[in-house]
């Protein structure tokens, strides 16, 4: 079971659910969310590595 975080036990700065500090997490999060796709994309759009042969 997990504890809710307080003031009093959170690690850092509690940001209190404003309708600003809601917007900037959704914000946030979305510009996360493109940057992976962007880097899924990105790595999807590469040829797959080929294996070294082997000179034993």
């Amino acid at each position: 079971m997990t504890t809710p975080v307080t003031p009093e036990n959170a690690p850092g700065p509690v940001l209190l659910p404003t309708p600003e500090v809601v917007q900037a997490q959704q914000l946030l999060a979305a510009q996360q969310l493109a940057v992976a796709m962007d880097r899924a994309r990105a790595a999807a759009a590469r040829p797959a590595p080929q294996p070294e042969p082997d000179n034993a």
